[in-house]
């Protein structure tokens, strides 16, 4: 069948073309787009940077639709379910698109807000608590309040934590930071952010600092806020580009490292219903941190939420791209 795809065709220039969509495969589902997230990867893309190829090529991994067909070997899923996507894929910035079906997790049954099912960052953030396995009383500290150190924010509110503190330099990032922790979130350029800084120095680091923000002045500044021996630093972002960090204390004081993306996880895919059903509980507010949206096929809105995205300007936090029936 014929669909209609977003394409990069040149840094900052996208283009809806048609594309072909083949039938599912025996273990994929195909899926009529409803809502698509971008991603910090996909504004990347947009620039032209990090490509998965030569331009032209196309982009989108956090797809929500509706089930149209199902493979032969499809389990659990039947045409009509509306689902998002936890992982799999990265060409859903389209009008349908398949998907290996144990990527995917049904949507509560008559579900409308599209916007507030883009799960896959979701999916990501609980892995990421998964594995930093925060112990009864750990101290925890963020670094880098956007969507995803947001998401962590609301996920660390079902963890048995001891303090948590957020640092920022984005002031609206820090007021939504502070809807759930009001008393921890600080902005590292003011007074009250370097004397909370150090602080958390005097008393021997965190039990686990999470770093977001994946600039050089902030995975220092990480690097010395976590405890030694017993203390995980966990990598939660990796925006592109090198990065230098002093392995020393690594080594001297015995903290451990983590690298927390999907691919380090095999049970990765496990994760996604579980997330859907925390996502129907409240528990993560997905559509809380949703600032903009743009209509498939609004090439000027389209093309402003891209930049916002990049710019960080006008509030953003997390865009999406939204199709109609």
């Amino acid at each position: 069948m014929k669909t209609k795809a977003l394409w990069v065709t040149a840094p900052e220039k996208i283009e809806i073309r048609e594309a072909e969509l083949p039938a599912p495969r025996y273990d994929e589902i195909q899926v009529h787009t409803r809502a698509v997230g971008i991603c910090a990867w996909d504004s990347y893309l947009y620039r032209g940077m990090s490509a998965p190829g030569p331009i032209p090529y196309r982009l989108g991994h956090e797809g929500v639709g509706t089930v149209t067909a199902v493979g032969e070997g499809v389990k659990g899923f039947k045409p009509g379910d509306s689902i998002f996507v936890g992982t799999g894929g990265d060409e859903m910035m389209a009008e349908d698109f398949n998907v290996q079906y144990d990527c995917a997790a049904k949507i509560p049954e008559g579900e409308i807000d599209f916007a507030k099912w883009v799960g896959e960052p979701t999916v990501c953030v609980v892995n990421l608590l998964q594995k930093a396995d925060i112990q009864p009383g750990d101290n925890v500290v963020l670094i880098g309040a956007g969507y995803m150190g947001l998401l962590t924010v609301q996920g660390l509110r079902g963890t048995p934590y001891g303090r948590v503190t957020v640092f920022d330099i984005n002031e609206d990032n820090l007021a939504v930071a502070r809807e759930y922790f009001p008393e921890d979130c600080y902005n590292t350029a003011t007074p009250e952010g370097q004397a909370r800084i150090a602080e958390i120095k005097a008393e021997g680091g965190a039990d686990v600092v999470i770093e977001f923000a994946a600039a050089e002045a902030t995975f220092r500044l990480a690097n010395e806020l976590t405890a030694g021996v017993g203390g995980k630093l966990v990598f939660g972002a990796w925006h592109r580009g090198e990065r230098t960090i002093d392995g020393n204390r690594w080594h001297t004081t015995g903290l451990t490292v983590m690298n927390v993306a999907p691919k380090t996880n095999p049970r990765f895919r496990d994760l996604t219903a579980p997330t859907g059903a925390l996502i129907a509980r409240g528990l993560y507010d997905t559509k809380r941190l949703v600032t903009h949206t743009a209509r498939f096929g609004d090439m000027d809105g389209m093309n402003d939420i891209f930049i916002k995205s990049i710019k960080k300007t006008d509030g953003y936090i997390k865009g999406v791209i939204m199709f109609d029936e």
